[in-house]
């Protein structure tokens, strides 16, 4: 059955699920529906006890420090590697305003801006919302960054959190919140924070990190789905963003994000990444490969598709903004399969035994493959998705492929960086 089908007969039917046919990755929007993809983070908290040891500390966060940060930023990550490729600066504005002159609207977004998918009856999901505040705040558009938060604010849940999954009109579709789009607009918030100096945006990032830990978080640490998802076993690996939430640790004070938040939810994801670091859309609280069916099978657990195509970018910030091993122990076994496949020879979807399962390719899936190759020290991939998301649209005409490829460019030419960081 449909992914299309399937999200209107359960609720958060879909929340990760691609909001299509997988097949058909170019005429719709070819991605999680309540997943949101990636963004850069900072070193944790001294002291904070779960912190993985030898990452960088943040001892606390300024306001304004450093700011503001005009694009192009052109910053080398770490020990992680940038694209060679030339004139990269100027293709990742033109991602940028291809994406937003065809993806930002303000039709049905009063007040404010949302973003569409229009392979989807036109609807946004709070998912594009955060992709999009992330965008605009590295490319320092404040416009189209005060647009979209406007449109969150006004489809904030009694959580304090944006509902997933919202029409045309901004009537709601599906109820609740969906965590990666939560955690990736509370980062955006912050690093706005920073970005214009602004106290009203890191007041707000407080409040939604706090809300996500009361809500969006189970009691072993584990990331939950979203917040109307109560004792659920099921978590997804590609909303795992560890850089994220050493950040949170230190605008909030809240040392759990450091400790055992980020241990538990590494040590799913260790769990379930196999021999090629191919890691499934969803898994359960159990941390067992290939665990059978969940709920129903609606929640693939089998396949590294449109779900789990995110984690090598956002695991990949982990490492190059604050050296964590485990980061790189899984970017060392992904970068090196993507890197033995060539970026162009990508497909859109694997088994977890490392098996191409469709032949499609778009830059959800060559974006964050080549961000993996930064911090594998692949520099054949990092150019080669980088040149592919500069020359070829093809399938990456749809919302989630251009959505991350505008996100994954930024992060292999340098400019998907973490503002909390000393400059």
């Amino acid at each position: 059955m449909g992914a299309e089908v399937l999200g209107s007969v359960m609720l958060w039917g879909l929340l990760a699920g691609c909001a299509q046919s997988p097949a058909t990755p170019g005429t719709a929007s070819g991605g999680a529906q309540g997943a949101s993809g990636g963004a850069s983070a900072t070193g944790g908290s001294p002291g904070t006890g779960g912190s993985s040891p030898g990452t960088g500390g943040t001892p606390g966060f300024v306001l304004g420090a450093g700011g503001p940060f005009p694009f192009p930023q052109n910053k080398k990550p770490g020990a992680c590697t940038l694209t060679t490729v030339s004139n990269a600066t100027s293709a990742v504005q033109a991602a940028y305003d291809y994406w937003k002159s065809n993806f930002v609207t303000a039709s049905g977004a009063a007040p404010g801006l949302r973003v569409r998918r229009p392979g989807n009856q036109d609807d946004t999901v709070s998912e594009g919302i955060g992709y999009g505040m992330i965008a605009a705040v590295y490319l320092a558009d404040r416009g189209t960054f005060d647009g979209l938060w406007s449109y969150a604010q006004a489809h904030f849940d009694t959580h304090g959190l944006m509902t997933w999954h919202l029409n045309a009109g901004g009537s709601v579709i599906d109820a609740g919140s969906a965590s990666d789009g939560d955690l990736d607009i509370s980062w955006a918030l912050v690093m706005a924070s920073n970005q214009w100096s602004s106290a009203t945006y890191l007041n707000a990032a407080k409040t939604m990190i706090n809300a996500i830990i009361s809500s969006s978080v189970g009691p072993d640490g584990m990331l939950k789905p979203g917040d109307g998802w109560g004792g659920t076993p099921l978590t997804n690996p590609s909303y795992f963003s560890p850089a994220y939430f050493r950040v949170f640790a230190a605008v909030s004070g809240d040392t759990n994000w450091t400790g055992p938040i980020l241990d538990r939810n590494y040590a799913i994801l260790a769990a379930v990444t196999g021999a090629d670091g191919l890691v499934p859309d969803w898994t359960n609280n159990q941390s067992v490969l290939n665990q059978g069916n969940l709920m129903g099978s609606l929640y693939d657990n089998s396949h590294y598709g449109y779900d789990a195509c995110r984690t090598p970018w956002r695991i990949a910030m982990d490492y190059c903004f604050n050296g964590e091993p485990r980061a790189l122990a899984y970017l060392t076994k992904i970068g090196a399969f993507f890197n033995a496949a060539g970026a162009a020879n990508i497909g859109d979807e694997y088994s977890l035994s490392g098996t191409q399962t469709m032949g499609n390719k778009n830059m959800a899936f060559i974006g964050p493959a080549g961000v993996s190759g930064m911090a594998a020290a692949h520099q054949s991939l990092v150019d080669g998705a980088f040149m592919y998301g500069a020359t070829n649209n093809g399938n990456d005409t749809a919302y989630f492929p251009q959505s991350l490829r505008v996100l994954s460019m930024l992060m292999m030419s340098g400019n998907f960086v973490d503002f909390s960081k000393p400059r």
